[in-house]
């Protein structure tokens, strides 16, 4: 495809149509819900009727490896009877997406979309401030357990740029050591700085205690990497899609619970913004652990997993403020709204600082 001079969705996205035989273009609707790719709701026209789709623009950045990679994860989950995912269509020559180079100036670049099945269901929430139901709880929980069984043992085609936890670690600290050296003085950089030593040492806590553990008790896997309420599809209170695996990649399970846990479990109203609702962790990790307790194939969560987790929410709050702070300081964001970000995961920090809320976490995840 070629640049245009002026930003032309319609255009842009028949492009991308001209690769499939899935009919005309009769109607798109771009996706305000997202916040690192670009999509689009897409109505189609062929001979057998109309019918709508999902197509994605991949962020600017992506590698082919991890396409590869997590296409070839959901070609794998749907090959299991992991049926609750979008199948992706191949375009005109077999493969999974789309390449279209830009030229800008002397430079040329590479941008990716693919087409995705429509997945049915309710839209209930995003990732700010889910309240679900504990039918709602448990049966997130069980389609998390139940993707990680189909997934257990795969070896994904590609490569994950991103590292595993253990490893970004060390470069989340040298980015915000960068960062804070930024002369560009906002209300976020401000706040950043007030409360880059209780980062700091959270990091240092949390990587101590990782590097220390034996990781052949900790089960690896490929990892959803962004398991919250905004990614689940909903009929009533049951889960009957999950979508987004661009974050997928191989790392501990009990991370990819952590982020969970992380999710779906914090607080965001004014006086109680950062807490961990404690009783529905319970709910979510008893759901977990019944669902693969007569697995034939992954086992439940075990003795090492579950001690390791306090540490792994840890690990999960950092993560999310990584992402937080690179996309502030390396895209045009709304400044309120990333100020609002960066003070509720501060928030959960200092809640977890707290010894009394630690021990408490830790007592809660030790009952199971």
């Amino acid at each position: 495809m070629s640049a245009t001079t002026k930003y032309e969705p319609e255009s842009e996205l028949r492009e991308v149509l001209a690769h499939y035989d899935l009919g005309e273009l009769v109607v798109y609707v771009k996706d305000t819900r997202g916040y690192v790719n670009t999509s689009y709701t897409i109505e189609l026209r062929d001979s057998s009727g109309q019918k709508m789709y999902f197509l994605r623009k991949y962020k600017i950045g992506i590698g082919e490896n991890d396409l590869q990679f997590e296409h070839s994860v959901i070609k794998h989950l749907l090959t299991n009877q992991f049926n609750l995912i979008a199948q992706i269509f191949p375009t005109k020559t077999g493969e999974s997406f789309v390449r279209a180079y830009k030229e800008n100036g002397d430079d040329q670049t590479c941008e990716y979309y693919a087409i995705f099945e429509y997945l049915k269901g309710e839209d209930k929430f995003t990732w700010i401030n889910p309240v679900c139901s504990n039918e709602e709880i448990q049966n997130a929980a069980s389609v998390l357990a139940h993707f990680h069984a189909a997934i257990y043992g795969f070896t994904p085609d590609g490569k994950r740029t991103e590292p595993k936890i253990i490893e970004l670690l060390p470069s989340i600290k040298t980015n915000l050591e960068e960062f804070s050296k930024q002369t560009r003085q906002t209300p976020f950089a401000q706040k950043l700085a007030e409360d880059l030593p209780l980062i700091e040492k959270m990091i240092g806590r949390t990587l101590t205690v990782l590097k220390e553990q034996d990781q052949g008790d900790i089960v690896q896997l490929v990892i959803h990497c962004d398991y919250h309420p905004g990614n689940l599809k909903f009929d009533k209170s049951e889960v009957i899609g999950l979508f987004d695996f661009d974050w997928s990649k191989v790392d501990a399970r009990c991370f990819d619970i952590a982020l969970a846990i992380k999710y779906f479990f914090s607080n965001w109203e004014a006086e109680t913004d950062g807490e961990l609702r404690l009783d529905d962790i319970v709910t979510f990790l008893q759901a977990y652990q019944q669902t693969l307790e007569n697995s034939s194939g992954l086992s439940p969560l075990n003795a090492a997993e579950l001690a390791l987790l306090p540490h792994m929410i840890s690990a999960s709050i950092l993560y999310i403020l990584n992402w937080t702070i690179l996309d502030y300081y390396q895209n045009e964001v709304d400044e309120l709204e990333y100020l609002g970000y960066l003070q509720h995961i501060l928030n959960i920090l200092k809640w977890m600082d707290d010894q009394k809320n630690w021990s408490n976490l830790e007592r809660t995840i030790s009952t199971l």
